[in-house]
């Protein structure tokens, strides 16, 4: 059996060859991609928190084809362009500092509210409907309507940060990651990139009360420069409203696989957070990230050279029954899963986790009852065209019952 992250043959069902990679090669090399990819839990969540051996420049150098460091070397600050997952201390430091304003956990809860406001509006059109599509209806347009209202950005223009992240997605870890130009996702990176520069060079001349304008605007305190605002901003729009998007839709699956375990969640809202939880380390929306040695390593008797490029395979080290029990591969909500990988460790633990966990209990409020009424579930091997996301691209809920019947009334 063979592992590369970017084969898109196993993404329908990579789990078998997680098994095989944790069990038969913990530290495998995978030659079409060139990297080493270990799997167990332990050795990744070492990993993920040892950033002096392990570099995250990686992410840009795998992702981008962008310059690394070598060695020890530490980019600086100015070559990161403001995209924290592929930047190292200090200069992660310092850019975390910053954008940690809008972050906050006073921030995010002052957000509650709006979120719920904006699941009711997304949901009204489709009361009564037969058939919703999750994805289409809430999960996708929700998290990037919350991103833009927090940067301050045009909610109309909502439609169009979906397009241009998509277009990103499948050109970074897609189908159009064939060693070709792809002309769409160049495209839409620079579309985007134009966009949030324009909207920075507004919040100088005409201040605003937004995340934009904190970044680079702070009287009295550090900021961003225009470049890496604009990066930050692309980031956030990008991966932080894939992951959102993908965390309810694979919920709101898992859950469908599991009858029961809706019932019991149905039966106990307090079972939602696990419900998250759970959701995150048995379907991780993030299935690996990519990391630099920066000096050799040895690990289960192989030895990892200077400058190689790492898989950390989060999704692996999350089924890993060695740290997880022998039901590793059973998704079961009432297991403790507040350790898993999927938001990262040390300190490159993700800045908007709590967000993402914010939006998707909202949206599992109103989508539970439908799913619970629902005599169909339709679209769950429909998947994002992506090797690192896992998500559906549709997942629609029918149910033949009268609109009365699924209010209750």
């Amino acid at each position: 059996m063979r592992y590369d992250p970017f084969d898109p043959a196993i993404v329908g069902d990579p789990y078998p060859v997680y098994e095989w990679l944790r069990d038969e090669a913990p530290v495998h090399w995978a030659p079409d991609t060139g990297t080493y990819v270990i799997s167990r839990y332990d050795d990744v969540a070492a990993a993920l928190a040892d950033a002096d051996s392990y570099s995250s420049d990686a992410m840009r150098g795998v992702l981008l084809g962008q310059p690394t460091g070598t060695g020890q070397q530490r980019l600086p600050r100015e070559e990161a362009m403001g995209t924290l997952v592929a930047v190292d201390p200090p200069a992660h430091s310092e850019l975390r500092r910053i954008v940690n304003r809008g972050f906050t956990p006073k921030h995010i809860s002052g957000w509650r509210d709006r979120v719920t406001e904006l699941v009711d509006e997304l949901m009204t059109p489709i009361a009564g409907d037969a058939a919703f599509d999750v994805v289409a209806g809430l999960a996708a347009p929700l998290p990037v309507r919350v991103i833009a209202e927090m940067l301050g950005a045009d909610p109309e223009q909502a439609a169009q940060f979906r397009r241009w992240a998509d277009a990103t997605t499948k050109m970074m870890s897609g189908s159009a990651r064939n060693g070709e130009l792809d002309s769409e996702g160049v495209t839409a990176a620079m579309q985007l990139a134009e966009y949030l520069g324009n909207c920075i060079d507004e919040r100088q001349r005409e201040p605003r009360d937004d995340l934009l304008t904190s970044l680079v605007r702070a009287a009295g305190e550090e900021v961003l420069t225009r470049a890496e605002a604009v990066g930050f901003a692309a980031l956030l729009l990008f991966a932080g409203t894939e992951t959102s998007t993908n965390l309810i839709g694979n919920a709101v699956w898992a859950l469908a696989q599991h009858r029961d375990q809706l019932d019991q969640a149905m039966a106990d809202p307090s079972l939602l957070e696990a419900v998250l939880q759970e959701t995150l380390r048995w379907e991780s929306p993030v299935q690996y990230v990519f990391r630099r040695a920066t000096r050799e390593i040895v690990l289960h008797d192989t030895t990892i050279p200077v400058d190689a490029t790492v898989t950390l395979l989060l999704a692996a080290a999350n089924r890993d029954p060695r740290y997880w029990g022998e039901d590793a591969d059973q998704f079961d909500i009432t297991r403790n899963a507040s350790g898993h990988l999927s938001f990262g460790f040390g300190p490159h633990y993700c800045l908007g986790a709590s967000l993402a966990r914010t939006e998707a209990a909202a949206a599992l409020r109103h989508v539970l009852p439908l799913l619970a009424a629902s005599d169909a579930v339709d679209g769950g091997d429909d998947l994002l065209d992506s090797m690192q996301f896992r998500g559906r691209r549709r997942l629609t809920l029918t149910s033949h019952q009268p609109a009365g019947a699924r209010d209750g009334g």
